[in-house]
Formats: C-alpha cells, structure tokens, sequence
C-alpha cells in the first residue's frame, strides 16, 4: 500500500470536488492501459485491480493507494518520484510516498471498515441512483454479489470457497462524495468477512462495492474490540472522513463532520 501526503502551493484551492478524478487520471497516466481499460466479467461488467482514497484537509492532501499486482504499487510510486505529483494543472513537488509492506498471511474472519457504495435505480427508466445503506438486506446482496464477480473478472475463474460478509457497525450520517460532475452517498460501516485468502486479500487490494477507483470503496483492516486500537490509529483512519484528532472518540455527535464533503 502506497500513503501519499503532500502540501497545496495555495490554500483554499477549489478542487475538492474533483480531486478524485485529478487523483485517478493521475494514476492511470503512471500504470499501463490494461489498468485503465480493467477486467470485465463475463456478463459485462468492469472491474478495477486497484482502489484508492484521497482527502483534502486543511492545506494539505493524504491519500491512499493500493492494488492487487504489487507491481503496480511500485510503479506508481518510482513515477511520482521520478515526475512529482501532478493534479490537472497543479505540480506537487514537496510529496512523501511511503510504502507499507502487506501481512505474509491474512486471517479469516478479517475485519475491515470503509465507506462502501451500492446503488440501485430509482425506477427503470430512470437514471437517478438511490444509495443504500449497509444494514439494509439489498445492500448486503449487493456487495456479496459484487464481490463475487469481481473475483472471476480479476482470476479469470469463478470463487469456489465459502464467503460470508456480516454487518459489525454503521455510522448513522452517510457522507457524499465527488467524483468529476456526479455525486456519490456512503455510510462508514465495519463489516466481518470470512473466506479463503486470496479473495480477502483481493478485497483489501481493490475496495468493495460500486464505485471503486472513484474515491470509495476503499477498507482498511479494523481490530476487533478485544484488541481496541489505539487513538493514534483511529486517528489516521478517520481522517479522511474529515475528522479531526480526538473527534472519532464520538462521531456521532460530529456528524457535520463526518458529512464534510472532499
């Protein structure tokens, strides 16, 4: 996993709401066609091996990226190196990547909190999208459905073992999100995965639900309550839900917070 953090030359600059798409064309310039293009399933749909999420807070933008061929990772990274970091017109010189080395062996059940998207249509004919939120049961098999058919487009085979998603925690406020001139609605939720591993690591290397490589979608690892995370940690996650240190003790009495749009 890539963590890039990078400083604005101007404060205030207006590209909250595009940034995701500024960060997404960004990676697709770095990586070959093939990523650009993705895999598609053998009843149409298309899937991205990769997934990010990016925040702009105060002057300063964090984001994370990561992808099922590691290889990737490291070519996105040697090209922000080599090139700096550029969204749209903005050159990004003063930009630190880290990269985070994943887990030799990823346990089931794992768990793993984000701001997932699943949608349905508000009617036939229509092109309005009702977002749903995780509790609900169409929700769930939307994302499990999903998950599936990501796994056969990524391995060119359909997943033969045993997978479960549960519901662990939803926030209460969903959160809105940017992308180019479209709007998308997310709840943060934890979620309990059980299944074999390569298709738990393909999860936390390409996101879960709609919208991946949109700016959602994208889950992190979560602690069950046994092992409480520190505030530090906490800390880091959240901050791309617009929250500030010390707020995620209680998000929901910050729930202006928590709806901040990027």
């Amino acid at each position: 996993m890539l963590t890039i953090k990078t400083k604005l030359p101007t404060k205030n600059l207006p590209i909250r709401r595009v940034l995701s798409k500024l960060f997404q064309s960004y990676i697709y310039t770095a990586l070959d066609d093939r990523e650009h293009e993705g895999y598609k399933h053998p009843n149409g749909k298309v899937f991205k091996a990769m997934n990010f999420k990016i925040a702009y807070i105060d002057n300063e933008i964090h984001a994370k990226y990561v992808a099922l061929d590691t290889q990737n990772e490291k070519k996105l990274a040697e090209y922000m190196l080599y090139n700096s970091l550029k969204l749209g017109e903005i050159h990004l010189s003063n930009t630190s990547v880290g990269i985070t080395e994943r887990n030799s062996r990823i346990k089931s059940p794992m768990r793993v909190g984000g701001f997932v998207c699943a949608n349905i249509k508000d009617g036939k004919l229509s092109k309005k999208k009702i977002y749903l939120e995780p509790k609900s049961d169409k929700f769930q098999e939307i994302i499990h459905r999903n998950t599936l058919e990501k796994y056969e487009a990524l391995f060119g085979k359909k997943y033969e073992g045993e997978l479960k998603i549960k519901l662990i925690e939803q926030k209460p406020r969903e959160r809105t999100f940017h992308y180019s001139k479209g709007v998308m609605k997310a709840w943060f939720a934890v979620h309990e995965i059980e299944g074999d591993e390569d298709i738990l690591r393909m999860i936390l290397d390409t996101g879960m639900g709609s919208d991946a490589m949109k700016g959602v979608g994208f889950v992190e690892l979560v602690k069950p309550p046994k092992e409480k995370p520190k505030q530090k940690e906490l800390d880091e996650i959240m901050q791309f839900a617009g929250i500030a240190s010390g707020d995620s003790k209680d998000m929901s009495s910050k729930e202006i917070k928590a709806n901040r749009d990027v």
